[in-house]
C-alpha cells in the first residue's frame, strides 16, 4: 500500500532547469488529472445552494426583527437612529453568518485532510486523491512565502537607491552650483587683462575645460532625468525628483 501511495505521489521530473521558473509547480500531473465525480458535482452545488438559503433567512430574520409597524408619526432623528440600528443589525448578521461559516467550512476541509495526512493504510480512497494535491499547496506555498519575502526585499532596496539617488542629485546641484558661481566670478575677469603671456595661457586653457565641464554635466544631467522617467517611478509626485527632471540651468 505505501509503494502504490509512492507511486501515486511521483510527480514528472521538471523539464525546466531555471531554479526560478516555478510554472512547472502550477501544472502538475495530479492537479491536472483531479476531477470530481458527477455526485460530487451536485453535492457541491446543493452545499452552495443551502449556504445562500442560510444567507437569505438570516437576512429575512434581521429585517422581520428590525421592522417598524409605523413610522410615520416617528420624528426624523428617532428614524434616523432606527435605520443606524437596522443596518448595524444587517452588518451584526452578516458577521455572524461569514463566521459560522468559515468554522463550518474549516471543519469540513480538516477531518479530510488529517485522514489523508495521518490516515496510513486506512485511509479512505477519497482522502487517497486529496494527498497529491496537499502535499502540492504545501509546496505552492512554500515558493509564494520565498516570493513574498524576495518581494519585499526587493521593494527595501529599491526604495534605498532611490534615496540614496535622490541625495547624490542634490550634491550633483549644489556643486554644480558652486561651480556656476565660481566660474561667473572669474568670467568677470577678462583673461586680456593678465599681463603673464604664459599664465594668459594657463588661464585660457581653463577656461575651455570649464566649458567642456559644463557641457558634460549639462549631458549627464540629461542622462539622470532620462532615467527616472524611463524607470517608471511616478516622479511627478516627488518634489525632488520632478525638481530634477524639470530644472533647467539657469545658464545655457
Amino acid at each position: 500500500m505505501s509503494n502504490a501511495n509512492n507511486d501515486t505521489m511521483a510527480d514528472a521530473p521538471l523539464k525546466s532547469q531555471d531554479p526560478h521558473d516555478y510554472s512547472q509547480l502550477l501544472q502538475t500531473d495530479h492537479s491536472d488529472a483531479f476531477a470530481f465525480s458527477e455526485q460530487e458535482q451536485v453535492v457541491l452545488a446543493l452545499y452552495d445552494q443551502l449556504q445562500e438559503l442560510e444567507l437569505e433567512c438570516s437576512l429575512l430574520e434581521a429585517q422581520e426583527n428590525a421592522r417598524e409597524p409605523d413610522v410615520s408619526p416617528v420624528a426624523d432623528h428617532v428614524l434616523q437612529k432606527q435605520l443606524v440600528a437596522a443596518e448595524s443589525a444587517l452588518i451584526e448578521v452578516q458577521a455572524e453568518y461569514e463566521l459560522r461559516n468559515r468554522i463550518t467550512q474549516k471543519v469540513l476541509i480538516m477531518d479530510p485532510v488529517l485522514k489523508a495526512v495521518h490516515g496510513g493504510e486506512h485511509t479512505d480512497y477519497a482522502e487517497k486523491r486529496i494527498l497529491p494535491l496537499i502535499t502540492e499547496n504545501d509546496i505552492v506555498s512554500m515558493v509564494h512565502s520565498s516570493l513574498a519575502s524576495r518581494l519585499s526585499a526587493s521593494r527595501q532596496a529599491l526604495s534605498a537607491a532611490e534615496e540614496q539617488n535622490i541625495a547624490a542629485n542634490d550634491k550633483n546641484k549644489d556643486l554644480a552650483r558652486t561651480l556656476l558661481t565660481l566660474a561667473e566670478d572669474f568670467r568677470s575677469q577678462s583673461t586680456k587683462d593678465i599681463e603673464d603671456p604664459q599664465l594668459r595661457v594657463k588661464v585660457e586653457k581653463e577656461e575651455k575645460g570649464l566649458k567642456a565641464s559644463r557641457r558634460r554635466m549639462m549631458t549627464l544631467k540629461g542622462l539622470i532625468s532620462g532615467l527616472i522617467v524611463g524607470s517608471g517611478i511616478d516622479w511627478a509626485a516627488d518634489s525632488l525628483l520632478r525638481e530634477l527632471v524639470m530644472d533647467d540651468e539657469e545658464d545655457g
